[in-house]
């Protein structure tokens, strides 16, 4: 299975576009990476810049690497949205307390 995850406040805490304090919520990490280990492919997907046109990939990669976190790819340019509807999306407030 194919499973992109969301970066802020989905596997971290992040407050605004303050990525450079953005907290690590290791339980949650820890849930992603078991997907992983189970042979499932992560893509985590962020918009970070998406609106501000700044590069985040150098951070970000590194936060992932400081989290442990397991993954495929890590992509950027996600859009920025208020709201997702679509028929295979999940709320990470939902499937992290399933």
């Amino acid at each position: 299975m194919v499973i992109y995850v969301d970066i802020d406040n989905t596997i971290c805490e992040t407050i605004g576009q303050d990525y450079i304090k953005s907290v690590p919520l290791y339980e949650r990490i820890k849930q992603i990476n078991k997907l992983y280990n189970d042979g499932h492919t992560i893509i985590y997907w962020t918009a970070r810049g998406t609106e501000s046109g700044k590069n985040w990939f150098t951070l970000t990669k590194s936060q992932l690497e400081e989290w442990k976190c397991l993954y495929t790819e890590l992509r950027m340019g996600k859009p920025a949205y208020d709201l997702f509807i679509d028929d295979k999306n999940i709320n990470s407030d939902i499937f992290f307390n399933d």
